[in-house]
């Protein structure tokens, strides 16, 4: 049984060799130069051919696709460089190894195969061992290089699927998201009803109603805000640009969250900066970004924090500068760039690293911002040293 199995194995090594037959081409203008080399090679079992001259060998290469090339430089006609200069610059044949094989010494003629693309070279009277290798060395490189092309090219093929699994994955997110509003107004209508119809209902049941109509429109914010990023990245959001004064538009938002920063015992300050251009931006977009960056430094700091907010003007890039800052948990370095990326929310939360509400708002602003040319980004000396959050828009 084992002497059986071993020739076996040995069949089916041999007929993997029979299948990985390399082809060799070989052209030199006197036949009895490529009957030598054919000999040298012929106990290696490769597929051997044989051209006269460098027209006759562009032929063969286009035919036959070989593995590798000997080539000898002294030929009429096309000489030996011209067609390896040739062979090299086509996309098709730039990859197929080419040994130069000539009686030549001197220097130059090195100097000029090198420059014409040649892989080797193998000086007359040529040596059947260092043939032997040249060969075997340079058809092992060229099958590692067809191998790592075959990877990139099944890599790419698994991209391109995975691309397209995204695009429906978003689509049906999308989707359902936009269906979500139908049943959530629904919800908060019939909640308003109440509260609007106050008979026969109690103080903490009016109290409790407030809350869910509140919670409603949390997340009525938040789908909106899903929105808005599936439209920037697909480019259908057009923004509905206007003149705003920008610290008018921040005064509303900052005043928007007085109460909570007051439950928490957070001081906020805005100084109101005076002479600051007005500029063209969507207010909606903008008074979101805005209203974001607070909300995730209110959520981040603790109870006696202090939040500062600050607009001012860069004459020098032409564009206004806003910041929010607070005192809370920091953010290490090397998280400085990957939380406004969506597609990072979740790694980030498992590290236990604090990305916003719905993990999706810094995101928001980044695209908003950049949406209107400008940049955003953040600025933490690590735990425990709070953040300062910052956007740039040009004026």
């Amino acid at each position: 049984m084992g002497i059986d199995k071993g020739l076996q194995q040995s069949a089916v090594t041999e007929g993997r060799s029979i299948m990985k037959r390399e082809s060799i081409l070989i052209v030199d203008d006197e036949e009895k130069n490529i009957r030598l080399l054919k000999g040298m090679l012929i106990s290696e079992n490769y597929h051997l051919y044989g051209a006269p001259n460098g027209k006759e060998a562009l032929k063969m290469v286009a035919a036959i696709s070989p593995a590798l090339i000997l080539l000898d430089v002294m030929m009429p006609g096309i000489d030996g460089f011209e067609v390896c200069r040739r062979l090299k610059q086509d996309e098709k044949t730039r990859m197929i190894p080419v040994v130069m094989v000539t009686a030549l010494t001197e220097k130059e003629h090195h100097i000029r195969a090198m420059e014409a693309g040649a892989d080797d070279f193998l000086s007359k009277p040529v040596d059947q061992t260092e043939l032997l290798a040249r060969v075997k060395s340079l058809l092992r490189i060229r099958s590692y290089h067809d191998d790592l092309v075959e990877s990139y090219r099944e890599i790419a093929e698994k991209n391109e699927k995975l691309q397209e699994l995204e695009k429906i994955k978003e689509g049906l997110i999308h989707m359902i998201i936009h269906d979500l509003n139908n049943p959530l107004m629904a919800v908060s209508g019939n909640l308003e009803m109440f509260l609007n119809d106050k008979q026969g209902v109690s103080e903490s049941q009016l109290q409790r109603i407030e809350k869910c109509l509140h919670y409603c429109e949390d997340l009525q914010y938040l789908i909106q805000g899903l929105l808005d990023i599936h439209k920037m990245e697909e480019g259908k959001l057009e923004l509905d640009k206007e003149v705003t004064d920008m610290t008018e538009l921040t005064d509303y938002v900052v005043e928007q969250f007085m109460q909570k920063t007051e439950l928490k015992q957070i001081s906020l300050s805005f100084p109101r900066p005076g002479d600051i251009p007005s500029v063209r931006v969507d207010r909606r977009l903008i008074k979101r970004v805005v209203a974001n960056l607070l909300n995730n430094a209110i959520r981040h700091t603790p109870t006696g924090g202090k939040i500062e907010v600050a607009i001012n003007f860069l004459p020098d890039k032409g564009s206004l500068y806003f910041s929010v800052r607070d005192n809370g948990n920091g953010l290490a370095p090397e998280y400085h760039r990957k939380i406004f990326n969506k597609f990072e929310q979740v790694e980030l939360k498992k590290k236990g690293v604090m990305t916003g509400d719905s993990g999706f708002g810094l995101a928001l602003c980044k695209i908003a911002v950049e949406a209107h040319g400008g940049k955003i980004w953040v600025e933490s000396e690590g735990k425990d040293n709070g953040c300062t959050f910052s956007f740039i828009i040009p004026v």
